[in-house]
């Protein structure tokens, strides 16, 4: 029987082999079908992954902010913001410009409810940021808390290198 299907199929003409468009159809729901489930088994993640993710993410940007103040020869800061955070750069005329979206840096919003914390506590005198690279490599570090609804993630900031305390290095 199998045989006969080949033969069959060998046998027809150029314009009747292929898939119908029903069969490319059933692929693409398929498919589609997946990836939507796969979405929304990944976005429903507990919380406490989710920070962990968002804690990943913004030690890659310390390391990028690192790398882009030595590169440009520019002071990096980093400030949270009313729903996210934000990099700056020091200008000449003695002020903190928030810096452009064209390096990575670009102003983000919190995935998720965070409230951050910074250890030692920022000085109320100062106008600094948070956290400030300088061209030479210097860093004005701390320990940084992600605080969501039922997680902590902790990630400390100094000039050799940022690293995720629950136990992991970056």
């Amino acid at each position: 029987m199998s045989s006969t299907f080949y033969f069959y199929r060998l046998g027809k003409r150029r314009s009747e082999q292929g898939f119908s468009l029903m069969e490319l159809l059933v692929v693409v729901a398929i498919i589609g079908l997946g990836s939507m489930l796969s979405v929304a088994w990944l976005g429903s993640g507990n919380s406490d992954n989710r920070l962990r993710g968002v804690a990943h993410q913004l030690a890659g940007e310390f390391r990028l902010a690192g790398n882009v103040a030595t590169s440009r020869q520019q002071v990096i800061g980093w400030q949270p913001v009313a729903d996210g955070y934000q990099f700056m750069s020091w200008q000449p005329d003695g002020r903190w410009q928030p810096w452009g979206t064209n390096s990575g840096l670009a102003p983000t919003r919190w995935p998720l409810s965070v409230q951050p914390e910074r250890s030692p506590l920022p000085s109320s005198e100062t106008a600094l940021p948070w956290l400030v690279w300088w061209p030479d490599g210097e860093v004005l570090g701390a320990q940084l808390t992600l605080n969501s609804d039922t997680a902590r993630q902790t990630i400390e900031v100094t000039a050799l290198s940022v690293s995720l305390l629950d136990g992991s290095h970056e």
